[in-house]
């Protein structure tokens, strides 16, 4: 059996007679599709969209939440050696998946179209079902008795609530060496691209004079969410050329 790469790992069927790759019969809005256009329906539906302050403290919590998950997930998983089932894997069995929804779906409630919020939870089943089906086929083939048991404690993609009464395991096999900077970098971007969403809705509110009025003591805020958009989007870049040198963040 061989492994490769996300995009284009192959996988054995249950079966054992068919070979197969994430990469065949590519749908249009598949997973590796799916933030770009959340992001550009977000970026375009802000401006018409207002939201309030509640709004927003909900949709960066959001955010967060989302960030925590992809670090937590990247430090606990061991590819293509043994099955992960500690840790934050012991709550879900694709803890990086549900992290990508909570990171969309902030978004989608930072951009205040409501449409967004509700259609969301569709497209991601949409977008990455067919990838948790194909990863589970191949996890089924290779572990056996072990994966089926696994399966039938540990919920897919959102934790029941018995749990949550593990949370003292949540960092189980937890090592930030195997925290590379790309992951990093994706997480700094994460957030630009949230704080970016938001001056989208003040630029729109009070007109684009707004932008060249910093040194206005009530601009003061938006000022700082400017600075902090571009010095996490010049971090995102540096981290980036950090790990294609290959190495872990520590």
């Amino acid at each position: 059996m061989q492994i490769g790469n996300d995009s284009g790992i192959v996988i054995q069927r249950l079966s054992g007679d068919i070979l197969t790759t994430a990469d065949d019969k590519r749908q249009f809005l598949d997973r590796s599709r799916l933030r770009d256009v959340v992001l550009l329906c977000a970026f375009a539906s802000a401006p018409f969209c207002p939201v309030s302050e509640t709004i927003l403290v909900i949709g960066f919590f959001v955010l967060a939440v989302g960030c925590f998950l992809h670090l937590v997930a990247k430090g606990i998983l061991i590819r293509n050696i043994l099955l992960c089932n500690q840790g934050l894997y012991g709550f879900v069995r694709h803890p990086y998946y549900l992290a990508n929804y909570l990171v969309d779906w902030s978004f989608c409630i930072l951009s205040g179209n409501q449409i967004l919020v509700l259609a969301y939870p569709f497209a991601f089943f949409w977008s990455y079902g067919p990838t948790m089906q194909k990863e589970e086929e191949l996890l089924a083939a290779e572990y056996g008795d072990e994966f089926v048991k696994y399966v039938s404690e540990v919920p897919q993609v959102f934790p029941r609530r018995k749990s949550m009464k593990q949370v003292r395991t949540l960092f189980e096999g937890f090592s930030p060496h195997r925290v590379t900077w790309k992951e990093c970098a994706r997480l700094t971007r994460f957030c630009s691209a949230g704080i970016l969403i938001t001056l989208v809705h003040d630029v729109f509110a009070h007109g684009l004079n707004r932008i060249s009025q910093f040194v206005d003591t009530h601009n003061v805020t938006d000022a700082a969410f400017l600075l902090a958009a571009i010095a996490l989007y010049t971090a995102s870049v540096a981290l980036s050329a950090l790990a294609r040198r290959k190495r872990p963040c520590r």
